[in-house]
């Protein structure tokens, strides 16, 4: 990262310490933390099932593929008849093209219906991490989410914010396992639930390098508290200043063109432009990276990050994606990766660059860390997209793709996730071939495929009202024949001749 000159971040001018009442919020009413919670995988490498991007008829689907690995990952049995099953996903931001497709979402919804269990789909409010998004606050978060397709209409089911208007319904956990957290806040409607699936889009981040089923519960599952947390706020030795804004020289004041959006970036008022640079009040900043992203969004370098927050971010992640699975019993969560649109950049992004590499596939599997060492791994062994960043930087396939595209390897979130308990990052791969046969032909198709097929209920339709035949014979006149039989074979552009 370019060594920008500026002066460390001041503890010393805090007015005092932030006076709360931490200790005492829910310490009496909630428990969350179940008692038989833990790593799926006890003893050996996770199982993960995959599916390939390719289709070539009606079973290879990704939709049909999607409901096959439900059932082959024996995702069905993370809940019982009758149970609260939370569909955890990514609402994307505004204006974001690659997020996943509802259809993706439904399929599962349906497969969770369909063995009993009451779904709904939630997502938590974000903090402000830039001046416009639409993911704080849940009016504007369900507006974008509406805009992408994601409804109660698309999806047969409830669509939830989990965690309130502004992000304060949710629980306390503790953490006494967490290599830098020792508690989180997961949004209400996530810890109620009975179970969860986990349908998580693979691609980059910003942050923490790479985002999968793991981001879904480190940073997805957390309220706006849980994620004040997982940012590192107020964290840390008082001299490392690592968890706070790094304020650089480059920040040209008021010559700045974009200088009140970056004051109105701060929900908290805890910065403003100067004419010649920017005043700073560190007591009211929290770390929601609105400022940052704000000013790095708008091609300007005056406020950054510190170089060594990024792995601490990564492994405080991996602590906070406990405290969401500390919720569940073991068994409870089962997962699904979606390793298409594998863009560099986050979901809460405004917009998409240009996928990485090919389409890989689908992963499924009830180890967190497993699942996602099998995708980061056929990620990385995948050709490069032309024209992408990761191509611009020279990778081949095999290289830490998202190391060298976003600066640390997240395969540092998956030791820590192991390390703490979330799961293994030895796996044992299990690919998935659909069987093209009439009955799996069916078996995903409209209405499951138990309705009469769908040229069988023409045939009746047919014969009461042959729209066709009523209006038969069709006008039949003289036409181009030399052109329609002949002419044309001058454009085929592997054996014509190119058209003078």
């Amino acid at each position: 990262m370019t060594d920008y000159k500026c002066e460390p971040t001041k503890w010393t001018e805090m007015k005092g310490p932030v006076d709360g009442g931490r200790d005492n919020y829910q310490a009496k009413s909630w428990k969350p933390p179940k008692e038989k919670w833990g790593p799926f995988t006890e003893k050996g490498p996770g199982k993960v099932w995959f599916a390939e991007a390719n289709a070539t008829n009606w079973t290879e689907s990704m939709i049909c593929k999607s409901k096959d690995l439900f059932y082959e990952a024996k995702l069905n049995e993370c809940f019982d008849k009758g149970d609260e099953v939370a569909i955890k996903i990514h609402y994307g931001e505004y204006n974001r093209t690659a997020v996943l497709r509802p259809e993706y979402i439904a399929a599962i919804v349906e497969e969770v219906k369909a063995c009993g269990g009451h779904p709904y789909v939630v997502n938590d409010t974000t903090l402000s991490y830039h001046t416009h998004n639409s993911m704080a606050i849940s009016q504007y978060q369900m507006e974008g989410a509406i805009r992408h397709g994601y409804t109660d209409a698309t999806f047969g089911c409830p669509v939830l914010i989990a965690d309130g208007y502004a992000g304060e319904d949710d629980y306390r956990v503790d953490l006494p396992e967490g290599l830098i957290l020792k508690e989180t806040y997961v949004g209400r409607a996530i810890a109620e639930a009975d179970a969860m699936i986990v349908l998580a889009h693979a691609r980059g981040h910003s942050i923490t390098m790479y985002g999968g089923v793991l981001k879904q519960l480190g940073i997805g599952c957390q309220s706006k508290r849980g994620k004040y947390i997982t940012h590192l706020a107020h964290w840390g030795d008082p001299h490392d200043a690592i968890g706070w804004p790094k304020f650089t020289d480059n920040c040209p004041g008021k010559a700045c063109k974009f200088h009140q959006m970056c004051d109105d970036s701060c929900p908290r008022n805890a910065h403003k432009v100067t004419e010649h640079g920017k005043q700073w009040f560190p007591e009211r900043c929290r770390l929601c990276y609105s400022c940052q992203v704000t000013c790095i969004f708008s091609g300007m370098t005056g406020i950054t990050f510190e170089e060594n927050y990024f792995p601490n971010a990564m492994i405080a992640h991996a602590d906070a994606a406990l405290g969401a699975l500390k919720c569940f019993e073991r068994g409870k969560v089962g997962y699904i990766n979606h390793a298409i649109d594998v863009v560099p950049e986050c979901d809460c992004f405004p917009w998409a660059g240009l996928a990485v590499c090919p389409d890989v596939g689908l992963f499924a599997g009830k180890d967190m860390i497993a699942l996602e060492m099998a995708t980061l791994d056929a990620i990385d062994n995948m050709p490069i997209n032309p024209g992408s960043v990761a191509a611009e930087k020279g990778l081949k396939p095999g290289d830490d793709k998202f190391r060298v595209i976003n600066g640390f390897s997240p395969r540092i979130t998956m030791a820590a996730g192991e390390k703490i308990g979330l799961g293994t990052q030895k796996y044992e791969l299990i690919h998935y071939e659909p069987v093209l046969t009439p009955e799996n032909a069916a078996k995903w198709q409209v209405r499951d495929g138990s309705h009469k097929p769908t040229t069988v209920r023409l045939r009746d339709t047919f014969h009461r009202h042959d729209l066709a035949t009523e209006v038969m014979p069709f006008r039949r006149k003289e036409y181009n024949k030399e052109w329609v039989f002949n002419e044309w074979k001058k454009y085929d552009p592997f054996k014509g001749a190119k058209p003078e």
